[in-house]
């Protein structure tokens, strides 16, 4: 079964095709960039994000563009979850600010950090994206007679998918610096109907919530965090013990207090 990455590469350059364009999947890079190719023969590369739920994920190192090996124009995030898929382009120098505006504000709230690790992005940061194929030189329409999915082009799509894998499994100590990896504890929280999903780190003790109302504020801590969103959901003041209103997301649903102590 195709992973979330090549189920929205595949996707992508199924729609660069009806568009008029061309696209091919590089290999050299573990960040899923594509080659594109417009209407009148222009060329670009692009950095394909794709999800089924939630957010798209990137990191914080993206904040900068001399840490993109891909050398891409523009970053496309596809949502596999609509129907059909939708695409947001946004140019790559925009996302790196973007994200180097949030890391800024990241770091202001707790000393110390590091500009390292998983960043989430939610759909209203891209959402003004939404199929800019223009940006690409391409038609803003699809044409459904052409396809992007012949037998030839299937096989090719089989071993880029190959060539892909194999340079996922090199070396550990190559791999450790561009895997994506969240350290932190998922805790979820039910509040007047609504299901919230956040990340606790356990050493600062901060916390983000990753979704439902709120999504994508951090806060100093679980109570801090609590007692905000509680409040924005009833439009009150609320105050909430946050280690009591979060708890761990298994199926005993472990109070965040009693699994910290």
């Amino acid at each position: 079964m195709e992973d979330t990455a090549s189920r929205g590469i595949h996707a992508f350059i199924a729609d660069v095709v009806q568009r008029g364009g061309k696209a091919k999947r590089l290999t050299h890079s573990r960040r899923n960039p594509v080659q594109v190719w417009g209407e009148a023969g222009e060329s670009c590369v692009v950095r394909v994000r794709s999800k089924l739920s939630g957010d798209w994920q990137a990191r914080k190192q993206d904040e900068s563009l001399e840490d993109d090996d891909t050398g891409s124009q523009f970053w496309v995030f596809v949502d596999l979850a609509a129907s059909p898929e939708e695409f947001f382009v946004i140019p790559s120098a925009e996302i790196a600010d973007d994200i180097r505006e949030e890391v800024d504000l990241w770091m202001m709230e707790t000393p110390g950090r590091t500009r390292t690790g998983h960043h989430a992005i939610g759909l209203a940061r891209i959402a003004h994206g939404r199929d800019r194929w223009d940006l690409l030189g391409l038609k803003g329409r699809r044409d459904p007679s052409l396809y992007a999915d012949s037998e030839s082009e299937r096989a090719q799509a089989r071993r880029d998918d190959k060539r892909a894998g194999a340079a996922r499994r090199r070396p550990a100590e190559a791999a450790v610096a561009d895997e994506v990896v969240d350290s932190r504890l998922q805790v979820v929280a039910d509040c007047e109907g609504y299901r919230l999903v956040a990340r606790f780190d356990p050493v600062s003790h901060g916390l983000e919530i990753t979704r439902g109302p709120m999504e994508g504020r951090r806060f100093p801590d679980p109570t801090t965090a609590a007692s905000a969103v509680a409040s924005h959901i009833s439009g009150d003041v609320e105050n909430r013990d946050g280690w009591v209103f979060w708890e761990i997301d298994t199926p005993a649903r472990l109070p965040l207090g009693k699994h910290v102590a």
